[in-house]
């Protein structure tokens, strides 16, 4: 009797000590906290899903969540208090940067870490312990310089956060490969650091010294949002062409028509008629007031194929990695997609633009 009262009400919280506990390691707070939250929450309906079809070999999945600070330091202070609450899986980071800092204590652990969002290419193609269902950013650079090249423009300059280098470099440099190839030419760079405050005026003096027509800005939505305020309030519009990385509401509730043009490159669209898509869209919006973003998509999609995995486990850490692998395609939210051998994932590459204050479909 007890035990049917306990299955009864396991959404409401019959959890126990039994419970195979998955940590959630991202940004919940500052910055580049659009991430973190999205990602966090789009975990936490993933986990309610998996236990309203029975959890893990009759045990329910509990999320456990952490701000993992955005410093290096706070990254590996955040998984290390997950690990030592028992979690047999981390899902994060969401940027690079926090992913490569934790990554060496999570793996020396034994635990798999999964991010919805780390898309370096200076993890892909390894054998290890970490997993992710973004694909590496050097696609999103090799289509959006094509495609900055048959809009004519021929100089650009390229601005870069160092304090998400990895990624920032490795998008910057596919970015001026296709550039270059097609006889563009990087009149000006622009590294700063978000954490230290950067002076827009002062890369836009930059820019028109240079005579730039148009700026690659490889930086957060808050920072890319600031920009474009800045060049409006100088009534100097140059193109603004960017990653996935600042392709979040945020930049639209921040920046308002300032950021109209901007143009993102992405796996991500939210022009998708897929029923599992719109459904989702429909139900985060419901729960946590706010439209999904791109993050909480694929932190959802991330807990699902954990979930998939752990089934083959019994629920233990053991044998993680391998049954990552083993279980091959899932259907996901916005498209289906399976882990290769080293943990990673392909997808196709969308151009995405702002009109009106709302993401619409480049039309090239």
């Amino acid at each position: 009797m007890l035990l049917l009262l306990c299955w009864a009400v396991l959404l409401q919280g019959c959890v126990g000590e039994d419970a195979v506990l998955l940590g959630f390691s991202g940004q919940l707070t500052g910055d580049h906290a659009d991430l973190g939250v999205q990602g966090r929450n789009g975990a936490s309906l993933a986990v309610e899903d998996s236990n309203a079809r029975g959890g893990v070999a009759g045990r329910p999945l509990k999320l456990l969540s952490r701000d993992d600070g955005d410093t290096p330091q706070t990254a590996v202070d955040a998984d290390t208090a997950l690990l030592k609450a028992g979690v047999v899986a981390i899902v994060g980071h969401m940027t690079s940067s926090q992913t490569l800092a934790a990554l060496p204590t999570v793996a020396a652990a034994g635990r798999v870490m999964i991010s919805p969002t780390t898309a370096t290419p200076a993890l892909s193609g390894k054998k290890d312990l970490f997993f992710r269902v973004i694909p590496s950013n050097e696609a999103w650079g090799l289509t959006l310089g094509a495609y900055v090249a048959r809009r004519g423009l021929t100089r650009v300059c390229v601005i870069a956060d160092l304090d998400n280098a990895s990624y920032v470099d490795s998008f910057n440099a596919a970015f001026e490969q296709a550039f270059g190839h097609a006889g563009g030419e990087i009149v000006c760079r622009f590294p700063f650091s978000s954490k230290q405050g950067p002076d827009w005026g002062a890369l836009l003096d930059q820019a028109a010294t240079s005579r730039a027509q148009g700026i690659v800005a490889t930086a957060a939505a808050r920072d890319v949002a600031a920009l474009a305020q800045t060049m409006t309030a100088r009534n100097e519009r140059l193109p603004l062409l960017c990653p996935t990385w600042p392709y979040t509401r945020e930049i639209l509730s921040i920046g308002g028509r300032s950021v109209d043009g901007i143009v993102f490159a992405a796996s991500y669209t939210e022009a998708n008629d897929r029923p599992r898509f719109q459904e989702f869209l429909q139900r985060y919006r419901e729960r946590f007031g706010a439209p999904a973003n791109f993050a909480a998509v694929y932190a959802y999609e991330a807990v699902s194929v954990l979930a998939a995995a752990l089934l083959r486990t019994g629920g233990r850490a053991e044998g993680l990695a391998e049954a990552l692998i083993a279980v091959g395609e899932q259907p996901g939210l916005s498209s289906p997609f399976a882990l290769n051998a080293y943990g990673d994932v392909l997808r196709d590459t969308f151009l995405v633009t702002i009109a009106d204050g709302r993401f619409a479909a480049v039309k090239d």
